[in-house]
């Protein structure tokens, strides 16, 4: 029984230990936590600096690689297209009936660019007339567009087959061309628009 006792003690001891300070002692003001207040920053001053003009070509123009000079449209006559009644359209050849590999590798011109081929078959004052003799050739497989060009103060329509980038193959159709339609095509070197 003694022994319950002294547990009880020790229980109410630790007990009046920690709630005294709780219940018992005043708090002092100096510990108590108080929020900030902010304030709002003043206004920044802004100084705006005088616009000027940027300093343009900073480059200097003699390394910049040279615009390739367009070619002068290559006269042919005009509106003078008849397929021939005994003559057969050629088909597109995937393959080149005369092709070395180690003759016809890419050219490149000095920009690096390769060097491609066109297959000028006719020149048109009428864009429909040209536009049918396009469609015909596509027909028949090959990659014909109309290139408009002005000669002359004339605006005129040119029937196009290509770029190709190895030349024999234009090389190896322009007779069957030239057969079919009556006309004498010339092979021009592909300049973008």
């Amino acid at each position: 029984m003694i022994k319950q006792r002294f547990v009880g003690f020790v229980v109410l001891v630790a007990i009046a230990v920690i709630f005294w300070p709780i219940v018992f002692v005043t708090r002092d003001n100096a510990d108590d936590f108080e929020l900030p207040v902010f304030e709002m920053p003043p206004k920044p001053v802004i100084e705006v600096s005088e616009r000027r003009q940027p300093v343009l070509n900073k480059v200097d123009q003699a390394v910049l690689p040279k615009e390739p000079e367009r070619q002068q449209p290559i006269a042919q006559p005009i509106d003078i297209v008849s397929p021939a009644p005994y003559a057969v359209l050629v088909d597109a050849d995937e393959e080149p009936e005369h092709q070395s590999s180690a003759l016809e590798r890419a050219e490149f011109d000095d920009q690096g660019l390769p060097v491609s081929w066109n297959l000028q078959i006719a020149t048109f004052s009428d864009i429909g007339r040209a536009e049918e003799i396009s469609q015909l050739l596509r027909d028949k497989g090959h990659k014909a567009y109309v290139s408009p060009a002005i000669l002359d103060d004339q605006r005129l329509f040119r029937v196009m087959i290509g770029p190709k980038l190895q030349k024999q193959r234009l090389i190896d159709i322009q007779p069957a061309i030239d057969d079919y339609f009556s006309v004498e095509s010339i092979i021009v070197r592909f300049t973008p628009i």
